[in-house]
């Protein structure tokens, strides 16, 4: 896999794990009941930490060892990764 393919993948996680974030939230703000998304929603809570903690923290470790491909994905993929980020403190924080 070469480095551009591989900034691709962390891009479209990236990109997964923020919808899947912020539909939750869109539901619940709209006060729509989706009883089959809620018990999917709570069944990948765990996943989606893990996966918004890890992506910048591989893109750290990337960005230490030179092996970024192109910059302009790589800032893409971490502004993405801090509104994730942002969105789930705001969801724990507020809406609990």
């Amino acid at each position: 896999m070469t480095k551009l393919q591989l900034e691709y993948l962390r891009l479209a996680l990236t990109v997964i794990v923020f919808a899947l974030i912020i539909t939750p939230l869109f539901l619940h703000i709209n006060q729509v009941t989706i009883n089959w998304f809620n018990s999917l929603s709570q069944v990948m809570a765990i996943p989606l930490l893990i996966l918004c903690i890890g992506i910048p923290l591989w893109m750290i470790v990337d960005l230490v060892r030179k092996n970024v491909a192109d910059k302009s994905i790589f800032n893409l993929t971490f502004f993405i990764s801090v509104i994730s980020i942002a969105l789930l403190f705001f969801s724990i924080k507020i809406l609990n």
